[in-house]
């Protein structure tokens, strides 16, 4: 049940706050891996970092608040910004895109 004057969450917004928490978690194991160790132990660091500060984020994304989109759109660049940084971009990264653009099309719904 959401408060009286929380606006109804769109079903996309629903997903794609969804799919970043699953996604958010399994890339915090799976950098434990060592995956990332070729990027340097302080990507390892600052990768897992900015996916926390994320979750902050999408919690404000879920509440439909404006804030969380804003910070998610500034942790997205941040985190392209590390990973041609380091050389750990990757094209598939380009589909995070899809969640941030979800949110702001609803973002003029938000509070």
């Amino acid at each position: 049940m959401s408060h009286p004057h929380t606006p109804p969450r769109p079903l996309p917004v629903t997903i794609g706050c969804a799919v970043l928490l699953a996604a958010g978690l399994f890339n915090i194991v799976y950098t434990f891996t060592g995956a990332y160790s070729p990027y340097g132990l302080l990507y390892s660091a600052f990768h897992t970092l900015l996916t926390v500060i994320v979750f902050a984020a999408i919690s404000g994304i879920w509440g439909m608040e404006k804030w969380g989109v804003y910070l998610f759109t500034g942790l997205l660049l941040a985190k392209f910004g590390l990973d041609l940084y380091t050389g750990a971009f990757n094209y598939w990264e380009l589909l995070l895109l899809l969640p941030a653009l979800a949110f702001w099309t609803y973002v003029g719904r938000m509070k």
